[in-house]
């Protein structure tokens, strides 16, 4: 569960993102798995109450969530929702939360659970074809989470709009891509 405003997809955060989407590329499109990206430590606590265990960042937030836009745009461009919607939903809701406002996690509970139609692979703008779907609420043009998630979404589009197999390299656990290194803090005596 996030509790931190995404900026990452900001559009004043440009050489952050693009720097980063460049690294996060590289790794993907080495299909020989020789140059995986290791994305260092990401802190958090595991919280445990009465829907199970969910794991809350306390660093690496704006990573997991570029993350996780990545896996659901490769995931539609290569036509794997299914395998997404399995490793990402519990029924109608995304496992991989944001609880900044309601607001925020309503909008990644519907995006994990909806993706657009393939005619809208060639559109020059995804966010303003999400933003066109019937399960998008106009209010949410107001938070700035939602709007840096389809910043971003539109920036993985314009970056990754002509690639194909990129979500099985990305979800591959022989070989992965991209990993990081998970450190409960509980662990280690520190909250």
């Amino acid at each position: 569960t996030i509790q931190r405003d995404y900026v990452q997809g900001r559009n004043e955060q440009s050489v952050v993102r693009d720097g980063f989407l460049g690294v996060l590329s590289k790794a993907l499109s080495d299909t020989d798995g020789h140059h995986s990206l290791d994305l260092d430590f990401v802190y958090g606590s595991v919280l445990n109450g009465s829907g199970g265990s969910a794991f809350q960042p306390l660093d690496g937030q704006q990573r997991l969530t570029t993350l996780f836009l990545l896996h659901w745009y490769l995931a539609w461009r290569d036509r794997a929702e299914e395998d997404f919607k399995e490793r990402f939903t519990i029924g109608t809701k995304s496992r991989f939360g944001y609880e900044v406002r309601p607001s925020s996690r309503d909008f990644i509970n519907a995006l994990a659970t909806h993706f657009p139609g393939v005619e809208a692979a060639n559109c020059s703008s995804l966010s303003d074809t999400i933003k066109d779907e019937s399960w998008y609420f106009r209010g949410w043009r107001l938070d700035p989470t939602i709007q840096s998630a389809l910043d971003m979404l539109d920036t993985l589009h314009g970056l990754f709009a002509n690639t194909d197999g990129l979500y099985a390299r990305l979800v591959d656990e022989t070989k992965p891509a991209i990993t990081f290194q998970l450190l409960e803090l509980e662990k280690f005596g520190l909250s």
